[in-house]
């Protein structure tokens, strides 16, 4: 590699890493997950034992929905030199987002090493591309999984070239590892591994069988080993069961409603469960290749998976992909670079489709290194063939505009926009309760976002000894996840101010949703109510003295 492309990649990463790190302490808020993850690994350092007192753990019990520990190992030693910090539960996840651009430049180059350009770009466009960004700022396991998937590939193209062993067993490593990193890595792995083989072929054969088994096949197979039996033998499967689209089959009315319309035949021909769950499974699986998902509103039903009024790419990126995908197909004999990454495109959405919602950026998210790819090839492909300076200007000056509209979304409207779904007002309220509990001999907190406790016990940086003694998960009879109620002199439910102000010596944080339906807001007592977190005209808690 050249001086020139050193110092490129250099400063590909220098400014990938500042998007992604510049105000990462307080934009945005800090989300459950997030929480859990800095506390758990706070509590490693401390006891060696999770929140719950469990010893080392590969699958963290958590709210109940049983998280894959890597991403929390991996916060440990920032927590450990920077404390049980916002910055230092997310670095992980920033140095990683960062270092994904340079990963996917030579992974393009250990594919085809003629693909310079074409991995240059890739890289600049991944350091700017929203949904790179949006993961790399928080604490989002997916982040993780997505670097892996892409240094597991590059380890075994290395494989291919170099005919090494090493790299052959390090990428079966990686995919490993994928395994206990997020739910999704589960099957996207294993749809990425399939991939890899479908365009290798040629290793398949009598000579390297042994050495795939030996080295690919049994380093898996020994990773799976706890996966396995925590689905068949444990409460790890729960959450699996609570997001399976299929655990979600149609209403016995809506099934009246469909028989009585017609008749039992023509729902068993037209209506069935089979025709049910495909012809959901199909709009979750197409609604990831939507405009309004790319380009327009991203992942609408969550929104805080993504900056409001624009998608997970780019506006002019939805060009360019259109006319990446058709450039890579219309060729006399498709690359083996495009087959991989057009198997990838079609493989990532699956893991979200399978589940219960229309659509989760969260979990589809490696479909973006294939979108990435493709828009890269598009404007390889106009500058190509049109070599000036004017196009190459006017393609830069719109990619700047479109991602300054896209940071202007994303610092100052976004949480404005969805204060509830991005939790604000959490700290503050925290902030105020550590500050004056003492004073009480009861403190009410509500938990109408869910999982309060857990933000008392990051921000207040509790022993973690002292709460492994008390803690206790109420599980939720549907298998989601549970709740904890109580910590100490502290009660994490709905306040009722009608029983609250009968209690002395009592403080109390509301919701400011609860405010409205026990209407709090129309009584003459709401003078007496503090707002701690004002945003918008509105705050989002509000502490109540007895």
């Amino acid at each position: 590699m050249t001086k020139n492309n050193k110092l490129l990649l250099i400063v590909i990463f220098l400014i990938a890493f500042f998007l992604r790190f510049y105000k990462i302490g307080e934009y945005p808020t800090l989300l459950w997950d997030e929480a859990a993850i800095g506390y758990n690994a706070y509590s490693i350092i401390e006891t060696g034992k999770d929140e719950y007192g469990q010893t080392l753990p590969i699958i963290f019990k958590s709210f109940g929905d049983y998280k894959p520990g890597l991403y929390i190992y991996l916060a440990i030693p920032f927590v450990k030199f920077l404390g049980l910090t916002v910055t230092a539960t997310r670095l992980p996840s920033v140095i990683i987002g960062s270092l994904l651009p340079i990963l996917l430049f030579f992974l393009i180059k250990e594919i085809n090493p003629k693909s310079h350009k074409t991995a240059v770009l890739v890289a600049l466009i991944t350091a700017f591309n929203p949904y790179s960004i949006h993961f790399s700022r928080g604490a989002w396991e997916t982040n993780v999984l997505t670097f892996e998937l892409v240094l597991a590939s590059f380890l075994f193209f290395k494989y291919i070239n170099k005919k090494s062993n090493k790299y052959l067993f390090w990428s079966a490593v990686i995919f490993g590892l994928s395994l206990f990193t997020y739910q999704a890595g589960k099957m996207i792995s294993l749809f990425l591994i399939i991939i890899l083989f479908l365009t290798n072929l040629k290793i398949v054969n009598k000579k390297n069988i042994k050495s795939l088994l030996l080295n690919f096949v049994l380093p898996l197979f020994i990773f799976s080993i706890p996966i396995i039996y925590g689905l068949f033998f444990s409460g790890n499967a729960n959450r699996l069961k609570v997001v399976s689209l299929f655990s979600y089959p149609r209403s016995t009315e809506e099934i009246n409603t469909i028989v009585n319309e017609s008749n039992q035949i023509d729902y068993n021909i037209f209506y069935n469960h089979t025709v049910f769950f495909g012809r959901n499974f199909l709009l979750r699986y197409f609604n990831n290749f939507s405009p309004k998902f790319l380009a327009f509103e991203g992942d609408w039903q969550s929104p805080r998976h993504s900056a409001p009024y624009i998608g997970v790419i780019l506006y002019p990126g939805l060009i360019f992909l259109f006319l990446g995908i058709f450039f890579a197909l219309s060729r006399p004999k498709i690359d083996k670079i495009n087959i991989f990454f057009l198997l990838w495109l079609l493989a990532a959405p699956i893991p979200a489709a399978l589940t219960r919602d229309t659509i989760s950026a969260v979990r589809s998210m490696s479909i973006s290194i294939p979108l990435v790819y493709f828009i890269s090839l598009g404007i390889y492909f106009i500058i190509d063939r049109h070599k000036n300076i004017f196009i190459k200007c006017l393609i830069l000056g719109v990619y700047l505009i479109s991602f300054i509209y896209y940071s202007d979304l994303y610092l100052n409207h976004m949480i404005k926009k969805s204060p509830d779904d991005f939790l604000y007002g959490y700290q503050q309220s925290m902030e105020y309760l550590i500050k004056n509990q003492n004073k009480y001999s009861q403190v009410v907190m509500s938990d109408f976002y869910g999982q309060a406790y857990i933000y008392y016990l990051f921000y207040s940086q509790y022993p973690p000894q002292k709460y492994q003694q008390q803690a206790k998960l109420i599980e939720n009879s549907s298998g989601d996840t549970g709740k904890v109620e109580k910590i100490d002199n502290i009660k994490f439910t709905t306040p009722d101010f009608n029983l609250i102000k009968t209690q002395s010596n009592t403080l109390a944080i509301f919701n400011y949703n609860e405010i409205y339906r026990q209407d709090i807001n129309k009584s003459t007592d709401f003078k007496n109510f503090l707002p701690l977190s004002p945003i918008n005209n509105i705050s989002t808690f509000y502490a109540y003295q007895n």
